[in-house]
């Protein structure tokens, strides 16, 4: 068994406590993607990149060019027919929220694809950027000529997947034009 230190001895009373307060759902071992919240945060944007190249390939098999090279580029993640998609992720939190976080509102890319995860449920929706008003989103930081925002979804503001059939419909309504 490994021993606990002095820091740990505050530190796991402190975490066993958060997870008292946390989900119940994400606690529950049966939960379908419980263990996407183990993974660390590059892991996690691999598995969303991954997810929708491999959905989309199979929908699409050889209509579509996915580019992918697994969280290699700075500010888009996947192309289709060379339009670049920014993709975002995230759990759904204690306040029934997905928080997505670095959107880059100087970024090189067209589109942002949003994947949002709840222990037995996936959720999409797509969105061009241009249409995004980030003056209504939370400016999370500055540097230089970069501003990354933050921007808040309810459950209602998705559409739930359960099927290719599901991510096929919603993209063709926003991508007919790569399909031509």
């Amino acid at each position: 068994m490994i021993k606990n230190n002095e820091i740990d001895n505050i530190a796991l009373p402190i975490l066993k406590q958060v997870l008292k307060e946390a989900q119940s759902e994400w606690l529950d071992l049966d939960s379908k993607y419980r263990e996407y919240r183990n993974l660390q945060i590059d892991k996690r944007w691999s598995f969303w990149e991954r997810f929708f190249s491999q959905t989309l390939s199979q929908i699409y098999f050889r209509r579509l060019k996915i580019e992918y090279n697994d969280w290699d580029q700075w500010d888009w993640d996947l192309k289709f027919n060379n339009v670049k998609f920014e993709i975002k992720t995230s759990s759904i939190d204690v306040n029934k929220k997905f928080q997505n976080e670095w959107l880059k509102k100087d970024g090189d890319y067209d589109w942002v694809l949003f994947l949002w995860i709840t222990p037995n449920e996936l959720y999409i929706k797509f969105i061009k950027k241009d249409e995004i008003n980030f003056e209504k989103l939370h400016n999370r930081w500055e540097r230089w000529t970069w501003r990354w925002y933050k921007w808040d979804l309810k459950k209602d503001e998705m559409i739930k997947v359960s099927k290719l059939e599901d991510i096929k419909n919603e993209f063709e309504k926003s991508f007919n034009f790569l399909l031509k």
